[in-house]
């Protein structure tokens, strides 16, 4: 014979299934704008070295930083 779960139990479980879910959106979250601050963070770094080879006239490093520029912006 099947057991039936009380209404406790019940709520013990969708209570849980409820906290994981949130747990699982906040650690989305907090993912998505760790990502985030360091594409801007590498991004700054990039414009910054670009700025120094062009300053330098380092026509090979300007190249190469301005295509991982082009590459991390995704154009």
């Amino acid at each position: 014979m099947e057991k039936r779960k009380s209404y406790q139990e019940l709520l013990k479980e969708y209570t849980m299934t409820q906290n994981k879910n949130e747990t699982n959106a906040m650690e989305w979250y907090a993912d998505f704008f760790l990502n985030g601050l360091l594409l801007q963070r590498r991004e700054k770094q990039l414009r910054e070295d670009i700025d120094r080879a062009l300053d330098l006239h380092d026509k090979e490093t300007f190249t190469k930083l301005s295509k991982e520029l082009i590459d991390l912006l995704g154009q």
